[in-house]
């Protein structure tokens, strides 16, 4: 019982936390691939997209925590997320218009995702 609950901490102290900078970055969702942020933004750096499921995106509080603390720590305050669909849920059993955090055991669609750091105007 004793290592359970040392392997509980041990795993609960291992997720990435949101530093104060990083808390300071705003986030947006891109809505649609044309979309850009307001003028006098200025882009830090647009990553490789990487691959992430509904659920991960859906599914906790703050996904892009990890993200957020690296445009901190690159002097910007605006992240641009930008979405593109993979593969739709492939489960009869969890359709679109349900929430995916409803479809215990699902991850729900794939994503193409692109974050793109920006330093805007406050």
């Amino acid at each position: 019982m004793r290592h359970c609950a040392l392997l509980l901490l041990f795993c609960c102290s291992c997720a990435p936390t949101l530093t104060h900078e990083g808390g300071q970055v705003a986030v947006y969702d891109a809505k649609g691939p044309d979309a850009k942020m307001p003028d006098g933004c200025r882009l830090i750096e647009a990553k490789p997209p990487v691959t992430m499921t509904e659920f991960e995106i859906m599914g906790q509080h703050d996904p892009y925590r990890v993200v957020r603390n690296e445009v901190a720590a690159a002097g910007g305050n605006s992240l641009l997320v930008r979405k593109r669909v993979v593969r739709s849920r492939q489960s009869l059993d969890c359709p679109a218009a349900s929430p995916i955090t409803d479809c215990p055991g699902q991850s729900g669609a794939l994503f193409e995702v692109t974050f793109e750091s920006y330093s805007c105007p406050k």
